[in-house]
């Protein structure tokens, strides 16, 4: 996928108005950030996550700022099969009848280490996070995003799906498969619908998962979830509709 730098971006207050959104990973770091300033921009959400605690203070602090109530779906992801993404996608069809826009954003670094002494079930940890959640939540809201006059997949790409690093196998491996992933599915479906699929690749974001894979590095020097939010707000608007098959890039 060809990559494409986002500079001096900039959307309307309503840009996301009825626009139905599903976040995954929203109980922290990006998805929260990102959960919150789409809602307030006029977005109905379900935010998906695995700690419920988390994602009931993110539901009072979008309530709180006068923003649409959301939908929690609380899910552990790495414990998912077909049959809960079938779920979430019915309880998605009886709320709304339509799916506009996913974001994959759940993931996780995992173990850090050489090859030869990674366990294989933290390998399948983090193909099965990053990789196969992804394949089957998009295999099963397909149909909703087809519903939709303008739907848009974003996936979560990484620095290290075009050039892997040492100690990162299994996180490099994941995003690889993304990139292909994506790329397979954009050919699929963009000479015949009307879903934009596409991947973000954020870099550096002070989020846990860069915390703790980077422990010796200052998080203070790296840009903040709110910094990035408006790149994504700005892809999931119909002002990015010209944007497909792409590898977005955030200049921060």
């Amino acid at each position: 996928m060809e990559n494409v730098t986002l500079t001096n971006v900039t959307v309307s207050p309503n840009c996301l108005a009825e626009k139905v959104i599903l976040i995954t990973g929203a109980s922290d770091g990006i998805g929260r950030a990102l959960a919150l300033a789409a809602a307030k921009h006029g977005a109905n959400l379900i935010i998906l996550g695995k700690s419920l605690k988390k994602l009931e203070s993110l539901y009072d602090d979008i309530v709180a700022a006068n923003a649409p109530e959301p939908a929690i779906h609380p899910l552990n992801l790495q414990l998912i099969e077909q049959t809960q993404a079938d779920e979430l996608a019915q309880c998605i069809y009886n709320m709304f009848g339509r799916l506009d826009a996913i974001v994959h954003n759940a993931g996780i670094s995992g173990q850090i280490t050489p090859l030869e002494h990674l366990e294989p079930k933290k390998w399948q940890e983090v193909i099965h996070l990053n990789l196969t959640v992804p394949y089957l939540l998009t295999h099963s809201l397909l149909p909703l995003l087809r519903n939709s006059q303008q739907a848009s997949i974003l996936f979560t790409s990484a620095d290290e799906a075009r050039q892997a690093k040492a100690y990162w196998s299994a996180y490099s491996a994941s995003k690889f498969g993304i990139m292909g992933l994506a790329q397979s599915l954009h050919e699929e479906l963009h000479d015949n619908t009307d879903i934009r699929v596409n991947c973000i690749n954020p870099k550096a974001v002070r989020t846990n998962l860069r915390i703790k894979a980077y422990p010796g590095i200052d998080p203070l020097t790296y840009a903040t979830p709110e910094e990035i939010v408006p790149y994504y707000l700005y892809l999931l608007s119909q002002q990015a509709t010209h944007l497909r098959g792409k590898c977005i890039l955030f200049p921060v």
